[in-house]
């Protein structure tokens, strides 16, 4: 919760940065005049406008300068958060996985497992039969549960859906089903 809010602030921290490095960008790419007090000989005026050009060229190389090492700092601390974020999603990741947890289900629902264990693959349609519901409805419900619970893997073949049993899903999980 608080890396989240760190997250933000420093992403706002970050959008403010490049919001100031576009204003001095914007800065540097209006076009000066030459100052007005130049002297009205030939020889002094282009003399006088080389000198006015060489100041502005140091003067806007510094700018960027500036500009260039801020965005890299910037990409560097970005690089950085997005890799912090990466190595935690991956713990997290590797910690679910590893952790094993119970599923209690109904007499139904382990009675509908079996079939789908010996059947191989079923639909709704083939549930129906097996719990003479009336409609496929109650069928396509228990099913999704399972699904939702981890236990069966889902496909769309054409129109229908199919679950099937996968036994690797279910390494880490424990199955509690009352006595039949």
């Amino acid at each position: 919760m608080n890396q989240g809010k760190a997250l933000a602030k420093r992403t706002k921290d970050i959008e403010n940065e490049v919001t100031l490095l576009k204003q001095e960008i914007a800065k540097l790419t209006k076009v000066n005049t030459v100052p007005q007090n130049t002297p009205s000989g030939n020889e002094d005026s282009v003399s006088a406008l080389l000198k006015y050009m060489l100041e502005e060229r140091e003067h806007t190389n510094k700018l960027l300068r500036g500009i260039t090492e801020r965005l890299k700092k910037l990409e560097e601390e970005i690089d950085a958060t997005e890799g912090e974020l990466q190595e935690e999603q991956q713990i997290d990741y590797s910690q679910m996985k590893n952790a094993s947890r119970e599923i209690a289900l109904s007499n139904l629902d382990s009675k509908l497992l079996e079939f789908v264990q010996s059947k191989g693959m079923v639909c709704a349609e083939d549930v129906k039969t097996l719990m003479n519901y009336k409609g496929k409805n109650a069928a396509c419900a228990r099913l999704n549960r399972l699904y939702h619970a981890g236990l069966l893997d889902r496909f769309q073949l054409g129109h229908r859906v199919y679950f099937k049993f996968d036994a690797g899903k279910t390494t880490n999980n424990i199955i509690i089903s009352p006595p039949q």
